[in-house]
């Protein structure tokens, strides 16, 4: 990729309100609020600017990337997802334009190609993800042309503008960005192997045959589970793999089957294994499990196997963002990691009060005995309120959890739609019509951020629209934005939280054997103690994940150091040390 530098002779040297205010009434139909002109100026300095659900974030990065590109900066803007990056790219194209100022985007589906031209644009949307890998494909590139002269080889890092930066910043922030290459094709020893693997590690079991190690949770064999696998029958293609391989394959097809489980880390899509992101639902078709994982993902699924692949390239969210000279954030919800994003990003947190006052109330929590009783108490309030002509907005953790609370619909016949990463292409065209008297959505962590649900008259005089938080997640602030679905720009509504003993946040927090406790005793006596449990876990979860983070940095501080030091590149040297 070769970057060149825009043409900048046409650019105003100032946009006032004036003339923004009136290229926004001309080309969207309406006005800039106080609120997002008091937004976008923050943005103009490094920060996180946290404005509620509904408040115009879209249009309020508009006016500070205007600000920004007009005074000569190249601007990228990464968005949450690629729909998102196309969308406000297209949708705010003549207003830049009438001020002067190209924009464009950059997605998957990008041609490689064309990638070097958007960026010369002045303003560029898309994901952080997509801006890091053609960083590193670039940094690849450079390496294999090293005659490539310094002004056409330089990638953007004047300002990123972030949206739904807590998702990005925090949440996204344990998992490196890495690029990778094919090895030789999978031989028929390893196929045999993996397949066998996948099938023996059905008839192991804990702690006879293997342990998980405190800490990192991998899987060790035992005395006994080795002994097992030496006697075992193979067949004879595995006859060139050596003991240590088939060992290790074992451990990680156990470990793979304990914690890596279908519609809720992958779905299979088209023959192909293709990964849930985390904390938005949505599927990551760029992204693969390493050290063979994916191939014994493969293997249990009886998928043909794909070649193994080596890293080549890798960068974290933290690098990546540093190398930029200006950062500004936006969200609905930064304010419970505002020490963490100053002190990893420096970058301070500010709360813009909304143009209207909240009339949102929050119901008191529910705690339930089971997940059977709770998918039965969210089916009975679902059906309190549509018979209101109220909406209700259903969120879900996982993909496996919105099929099973659809079940549960359909018992009560109660009409709904589902939205999880089984069809993401429909999520603006669903969450657009979540708002509808009487309509119920049930979707996983998406929940369609970054679009708006408007509310017909009705619903509004009825009540607004119902949220209701199935679980609690591992961050208090993803409960927080699913909650801020109801109730936007002064609107209605309401939210109210569900729990049981038997969530993924109680085995997270306190292990598996503590959970299970915790389900028994739920069985009898109140159970409203449990509310306090899911509370402890949440901070216990997010203190975990906070480490794991600042592992990260200092990890990737100490290395980027150390390759520097010697006159290496750190992105890309360190992958290669062993060759």
């Amino acid at each position: 990729m070769n970057f060149g530098q825009p043409n900048r002779d046409s650019l105003p040297s100032e946009l006032s309100r004036d003339r923004i205010n009136e290229a926004c009434t001309k080309h969207l139909g309406f006005q800039i609020r106080t609120s997002q002109w008091d937004a976008s100026r923050l943005l103009g300095s490094r920060c996180i600017v946290e404005m509620p659900t509904g408040e115009g974030k879209t249009l309020t990065t508009l006016l500070a990337a205007c600000s920004l590109a007009a005074a000569g900066r190249k601007v990228l803007i990464a968005t949450a997802n690629d729909y998102l990056a196309s969308r406000d790219a297209d949708w705010m194209s003549t207003l830049y334009e009438s001020v002067g100022l190209s924009v464009s985007s950059v997605i998957t589906s990008t041609p490689q190609k064309d990638r070097s031209s958007i960026y010369e644009r002045d303003i560029v949307y898309g994901t952080l993800r997509e801006f890091a890998f053609d960083f590193l494909r670039h940094s690849l590139e450079s390496r294999e042309n090293q005659q490539i002269h310094a002004s056409q080889s330089t990638f953007p890092k004047d300002v990123l503008i972030i949206d739904e930066a807590d998702s990005i910043l925090i949440d996204e922030a344990r998992t490196p960005m890495i690029i990778t290459a094919p090895v030789a094709d999978i031989d028929e020893a390893k196929v045999a192997c993996y397949r066998w693997a996948s099938e023996t590690a059905k008839e192991f079991q804990r702690p006879r045959d293997y342990v998980r190690t405190d800490g990192s949770g991998l899987v060790a064999l035992t005395e006994n589970g080795r002994k097992r696998v030496i006697a075992a029958n193979m067949p004879c293609s595995m006859a060139a793999m050596t003991t240590t391989d088939i060992l290790h394959a074992l451990e990680r097809a156990i470990l793979v089957n304990e914690t890596i489980h279908r519609d809720v880390h992958y779905v299979v899509q088209q023959g192909s294994i293709q990964l849930v992101d985390e904390y938005t639902g949505r599927r990551a078709s760029e992204r693969n499990f390493g050290g063979g994982v994916h191939q014994a993902i493969e293997a249990r699924e009886e998928l043909e196997l794909t070649r193994e692949s080596e890293p080549i390239a890798r960068i974290s969210v933290q690098n990546f963002v540093s190398r930029f000279s200006h950062l500004g954030g936006m969200t609905a919800t930064a304010w419970e990691d505002r020490d963490e994003l100053l002190r990893v990003y420096d970058a301070k947190v500010h709360r813009v009060r909304p143009h209207r006052k909240s009339k949102q109330i929050l119901m008191p929590p529910i705690a339930c005995r089971s997940l059977e009783e709770k998918w039965i108490r969210i089916a009975d309030e679902t059906a309190n309120m549509i018979a209101k002509n109220r909406p209700v907005l259903i969120g879900t953790r996982t993909i496996a959890q919105s099929e099973e609370l659809s079940a549960k619909l359909e018992e009560k016949e109660i009409s709904h739609v589902v939205l999880n990463a089984r069809n993401p292409a429909s999520e603006a065209a669903i969450i657009a019509e979540a708002g509808q008297a009487g309509r119920v959505t049930v979707a996983t962590n998406m929940a369609g951020r970054g679009t708006d649900i408007r509310l017909s008259k009705d619903v509004t005089n009825a009540g607004g629209m119902h949220v209701v938080v199935s679980e609690a997640h591992a961050a208090s602030r993803i409960d927080r934005q699913l909650i801020g679905r109801s109730s936007r720009q002064g609107d209605p509504g309401s939210a109210r939280l569900f729990v049981s003993p038997a969530d993924e946040i109680i085995t997270q927090a306190y292990g598996e054997q503590r959970a299970t406790n915790y389900q028994r005793a739920a069985q009898e006596g109140s159970i409203q103690w449990l509310l306090g449990k899911v509370l402890s876990a949440q901070k216990r979860v997010s203190r975990q994940h906070r480490e794991e983070r600042a592992e990260l940095t200092a990890r990737d501080k100490t290395l980027s150091d150390a390759m520097q030091t010697l006159g290496l590149d750190p992105h890309l040297d360190p992958l290669h040390e062993s060759h």
